[in-house]
C-alpha cells in the first residue's frame, strides 16, 4: 500500500466503503423478501378464510376486523414491500456498477 498513489489509496478506500454498503443492501434486501413472503402467506390463508370477521394483531392485543379490511391493509403493505425492494435492488446495481469501476481503476 505504501507504493499506491493518492489517487489509488481513494479508489480503495472508496471500494472498501461501497462493499461494505452492498453487504448491507443485500441484508436489507433479503429481510424485506422474508416480510414480503410473510405477507403472501398471511393473504393466501386469508383468501381461503370464509368467516367475515378475522383477528388481526396489533401490538400485543388481538383485534377483531373484517376480513376484507385486513386483506385490503395487508395487500397494501405488499404493494409498499414490493417498492421497496425494487429500490434496494437498483441501488444493489448501481453500487455493484460503481465497485466494477473501481476495481477497474486499481487493476490499472
Amino acid at each position: 500500500m505504501a507504493d499506491m498513489s493518492p489517487q489509488q489509496k481513494h479508489a480503495l478506500t472508496q471500494l472498501s466503503i461501497n462493499q461494505q454498503q452492498l453487504q448491507v443492501l443485500i441484508a436489507q434486501r433479503q429481510q424485506l423478501e422474508v416480510q414480503l413472503k410473510e405477507i403472501e402467506a398471511a393473504i393466501d390463508e386469508l383468501k381461503k378464510e370464509k368467516e367475515e370477521y378475522v383477528y388481526k394483531a396489533i401490538g400485543p392485543a388481538l383485534v377483531r376486523k373484517k376480513r376484507e379490511s385486513v386483506l385490503k391493509d395487508l395487500e397494501e403493505a405488499k404493494e409498499k414491500l414490493d417498492l421497496r425492494i425494487r429500490t434496494v435492488k437498483s441501488s444493489e446495481k448501481k453500487l455493484t456498477e460503481k465497485i466494477k469501476e473501481l476495481s477497474e481503476k486499481l487493476k490499472r
